[in-house]
């Protein structure tokens, strides 16, 4: 078994009580039991490899197809249907008869159950590879001390004592305590979501309980060297390391079901339970009303077949393609808008999220610096153009700078690069500055001096210019230049300077200070004497579109949490200038804080707090977890593998596509190929629009379907007659499931759908908004039914013809009126949100092409078989050929009136409770 380095199982064991960055050197390697001269031996590697294992990640579990696919079909819906075709196919067995229409109902049914299957362990699949790109330093080697000799190996072979040396670009494959450094910094934005390089030192810090950002003397697995070198003992590695701590929690993590899955589950099963009760109702009613038990087999079989089909037809098994159909619609209609949504299921959740808690960096700033603001000639400024006649200001700036350009690209930190980018947008042409001024000495940026210094020829002289924290930068400067005049610099001074830079520091901008000094020769002594130029202010701006898009989301219902690594101060000016820092949401909380809470204490909190700095991994996973016991439905925004076990956590994980990790983008559900924030803000737009069209395709089909199971119990109540049998229920499952059903979910969407809020409880009902929709719908298209069978008996009609003709004028109902109101969709139906409240009355859903022609289709068909063609009329058991005209007018109107019957009663309803809106939605 794999043992953790801080069990100090050595020899002898040892048992310490401070942190690794508290210990010096010696003490460390007093611990591992290793030589920093001469490092492990090969053999002593052999046995810790034993001990504590490879230095890898760990890996998700395998996962076997055939059993994915096989547990597809223990989905409710699937098991009800299967069970019903069970059931058909024996009653067909007995009778020794199969139909066409039901071997045709039987392949829908097994259609629609192979197709969920498959659609169902593809995703499944999809999602469980996601964990190997963990591993970043695996394929290549990396320089170790052994046997006195520096080695080439593979990381996956680093044991706990190794001494490892690395460079300028080198990922760091364990967690190391530096030893040695030189000019170095680390880039841990993806473990801690920090933007800038972290300067790293070799000495002890003596501080307790710091977070990972603030253990200079440390530096972790997965993070690149940005500039200088380190050599450093390896303290753990593996699953033992910080990385891959987030690695365990992210393969421990179970896949959680979608709210929408939730629903439907719990909807299935009960429509299941009705279908059984409405089938043992028609079998009962058969024999009770009617005073007869089938005599022989073959009739018993028939009456079986028909309460199978009526339940059958109570099931809505067109639902599971319409859900896979809308969100398929919806998922390549994101992909052109910059959303990619790896499982279709992550549309409906992405549309019921009512909290956005997302990274600040590269998510809703740029993840680049920008120089903001300016102090010169002893002013604060914003306006770059009032500092183009500084030459000493825009020199300094493009001479004490590092950054390499090749081609187009500008290569160097952070800092630098968004300096040489503001000059080159006021059109100064730094390139031949520092080609009429050679830099010949420099002394390179330490974390002690906290300054840069570079020297340069300026023709026959000598030109020195200094950049660095301000307050360093002002201990070396004795002058100042204002407008051109070079003067003493007074104590007013400097408490000017200090007061301007500690307003910048206060407003999250990075403060540089930067000056100048004419040399004689290099061998003057360099940093004193400084004239002070001016102040810079850089900071990460927030994305342009992002202000508006939160502001979008709020009047969505859509809260935006700001969770980021970065300083309070900094996190809270953004958060200001972005809108989710506002006079309710007052408060701004770091790790710290957050560790001190308990659950209780955190969620009554978090009810005022949208901003969170400073915090870890761990931090955002219980963020997410307390919003979620309040009942919302949270996605979670990030690009760092620091962010991954909040995006597992989360409903709805969104990943960078741009600036993201490849762990990142694995793990989540959505991947923004933009970056942009706004996108997130459309996502959740085509979520609701998908809810919504689900939940009409639920009502439209719950309604067409119980009214007609409705209609054959009416009337063998009224009349002991069965008015439609097997055939026709199973035909009309086909047209009405099928080619009339599957087009609603392929509307398009509707606009104002960001007015309603979200749904307010994870556990909120299909059903809630569109109940008294599905009634109405139902007892009126029942009513006309049973009507037009009655409605022979005013006619003088022979006996001998009178039930089929009744028969005819049922279908005719049961079949055109769903047909009718499908095309009739956007006049009546009138969506509500989950509150009840519907949208306003001018704004209408609008039919695409395919519906139309879809349901154009389905008509024809039924129209067609209604024809007096007598196949067709012996084959659905009903006669038109001897249809009295007048009769068949009669079902016609009958048939026709369902429509605007339902309209006025629905409306009706809604004035009652006044819900009927005439506002216009532009």
């Amino acid at each position: 078994m794999e043992k953790n380095i801080d069990d100090f199982d050595f020899n002898p064991p040892k048992k310490i009580t401070k942190k690794w960055y508290q210990l010096s050197n010696k003490k460390i390697a007093k611990i591992l039991d290793t030589n920093l001269t001469t490092g492990l031996t090969n053999q002593e590697v052999e046995r810790r490899l034993k001990i504590y294992g490879l230095n890898h990640l760990p890996q998700s579990k395998k996962h076997n197809f055939l059993l994915v696919f096989l547990k597809t079909f223990l989905d409710p819906l699937c098991v009800i249907m299967a069970l019903t075709a069970l059931v058909t196919i024996i009653a067909n067995s007995i009778e020794e008869k199969f139909s066409m229409p039901d071997i045709a109902g039987l392949c829908v049914i097994g259609l629609i159950i192979l197709t969920n299957s498959i659609i169902s362990t593809y995703q499944e699949m999809k999602s469980l590879n996601y964990i190997s790109s963990l591993d970043t330093t695996q394929d290549t080697l990396v320089s170790v001390l052994r046997d006195g000799e520096i080695q080439q190996i593979n990381p996956t072979f680093l044991v706990p004592g190794d001494v490892v040396h690395a460079k300028l670009g080198e990922f760091i494959p364990a967690d190391l305590r530096i030893i040695n450094e030189s000019v170095l910094k680390i880039d841990e934005s993806s473990l801690t979501g920090e933007s800038e390089p972290v300067e790293k030192i070799a000495t002890i810090i003596k501080e307790d309980n710091l977070i990972i950002s603030d253990q200079k003397n440390m530096a972790f697995m997965s993070t690149m060297i940005l500039e200088g070198k380190l050599v450093g003992i390896v303290l753990k590695t593996g699953t033992h390391s910080e990385i891959g701590k987030i690695a365990s929690k992210i393969t421990k993590s179970e896949f959680i079901r979608t709210p929408l899955e939730k629903k439907t589950k719990g909807l299935t099963i009960r429509i299941g339970i009705i279908a059984f009760i409405f089938g043992l109702i028609l079998l009962l009613f058969s024999f009770f009303i009617r005073n007869q038990l089938p005599e022989d087999l073959k009739s018993w079989s028939t009456l079986l077949l028909l309460a199978v089909s009526a339940a059958i037809s109570v099931i809505p098994e067109s639902l599971t393609i319409i859900v896979r159909l809308c969100m398929t619609i919806a998922t390549k209609k994101l992909s052109k808008n910059n959303v990619d949504i790896k499982n279709p299921k992550s549309i409906e959740t992405l549309g019921n999220v009512n909290v956005i808690c997302s990274d600040k960096t590269g998510t809703l700033t740029q993840n680049k610096m920008d120089i903001d603001q300016f102090f010169v000639d002893l002013k604060a400024e914003k306006d770059p153009i009032v500092i183009t006649h500084n030459k000493h200001f825009l020199n300094a700036l493009a001479l004490c700078n590092d950054v390499v350009c090749e081609n187009t690209d500008i290569i160097g930190s952070a800092t630098e690069v968004a300096i040489i980018k503001f000059l080159i947008k006021q059109n100064f042409d730094y390139s031949e500055l520092r080609k009429n001024h050679p830099r010949v000495d420099e002394i390179p940026f330490d974390s002690k001096r906290k300054m840069m210094t570079t020297v340069h020829q300026d023709q026959n002289d000598l030109i020195l210019y200094t950049k660095g924290a301000f307050d360093y930068l002002l201990k070396h400067s004795t002058k100042k230049i204002v407008n051109g005049v070079v003067s003493a610099l007074t104590k007013k001074d400097r408490d000017l300077i200090q007061e301007q830079s500690f307003k910048y520091a206060q407003q999250g901008l990075r403060v540089l200070g930067i000056a100048y000094k004419n040399l004689n020769s290099v061998y003057e002594e360099y940093e004193t004497d400084l004239i002070f130029i001016g102040v810079i202010g850089i900071i990460d701006p927030p994305r342009p579109e992002v202000k508006m898009a939160i502001e979008n989301a709020n009047k969505a219902g859509v809260r935006v949490i700001m969770i980021t690594g970065d300083h309070k101060i900094t996190a809270q000016e953004i958060a200001t200038r972005l809108g989710i820092y506002t006079n309710y949401y007052n408060q701004v909380m770091d790790g710290a804080e957050l560790d001190t809470l308990s659950d209780e204490e955190l969620a009554e909190k978090i009810k005022t707090t949208n901003v969170f700095a400073r915090v870890s991994p761990e931090h955002k996973a219980i963020i997410v977890r307390i919003l979620q016991a309040n009942n919302n439905i949270v996605a979670m925004t990030g690009d760092g593998i620091n962010d991954t076990p909040s995006i597992v956590k989360a409903d709805v994980g969104i990943a960078m596509g741009i600036n993201g990790t490849q762990v990142t983008k694995e793990v989540s559900d959505v991947i923004l190929k933009d970056d942009n924030f706004k996108s997130i803000v459309f996502g959740i737009r085509a979520g609701r629009n998908v809810y919504e069209k689900i939940k009409y395709s639920i009502s439209f089909l719950i309604a067409a379907n119980i009214s007609q199971v409705l209609t054959i119990l009416f009337i063998l109540l009224i009349n002991k007659d069965i008015a439609l049998i097997s055939i026709n229920i199973l035909f009309h499952i086909l047209i009405i499931e099928t080619i009339v059903a599957i087009p609603i979910g392929m509307q398009y969407d509707r606009k104002g759908v960001m007015f309603n809020p979200p749904p307010s409880h994870k556990k909120e009902s299909l059903l809630k908004g569109i109940k008294m929709q599905i009634i109405i719908t139902t007892v009126f298209n029942a009513a006309f039914a049973v009507l037009n069978y009655e409605i022979v008996k005013i006619f003088n009609v022979p006996q001998t013809f009178s039930e089929e003709f009744s028969k005819t004028g049922v279908y005719m109902t049961i079949m055109i009126s769903p047909i009718l109101y499908s095309l009739l969709f956007n006049n009546f139906f009138l969506p509500i949100n989950h509150a009840g409240i519907v949208k306003p009355a001018k704004e209408k859903f609008i039919l695409n092409k395919r519906l139309l022609f879809f349901s154009c289709l389905a008509l024809i068909i039924t129209i067609i078989s209604l024809l007096p063609v007598k196949k067709i009329n012996d084959f659905f058991d009903f006669k038109t050929i001897d249809l009295p005209l007048g009769l068949l007018a009669v079902y016609l109107v009958n048939t026709l009136l369902v429509v605007p019957c339902i309209w006025l009663s629905y409306y009706i309803f809604l004035k009652s409770k006044n819900l009927w809106f005439t506002k216009k939605v532009h």
